[in-house]
């Protein structure tokens, strides 16, 4: 069996697109300028949504570079982060 090359998720050099940048400000200026808690809540689900469609996505494709290619990711870098809210 091959060996195991373990290496950090930014050896991948996963970086936004330009689009992504553009759509990130739309939405912080959006969530700014925002004074409807309702309207605050449906942002945060989609976003909730998004981030755990992509950390699925980035699993996934991680998995194909292990199979394909016998490089494996550290864990640590795939954990989702812990939620700290501040009062």
């Amino acid at each position: 069996m091959d060996k195991i090359e373990y290496v950090p998720l930014s050896k991948f050099q996963i970086e936004p697109s330009l689009d992504d940048k553009f759509w990130e400000e739309k939405l912080k200026r959006t969530i700014q300028e925002c004074d409807s808690v309702y309207a605050l809540r449906e942002i945060a689900t989609l976003l909730a949504r998004i981030a755990t469609q992509r950390q699925g996505v980035i699993r996934g494709l991680i998995q194909d570079i292990f199979i394909f290619s016998n490089i494996a990711v550290d864990q640590d870098d795939l954990t989702n982060p812990q939620i700290n809210l501040e009062k």
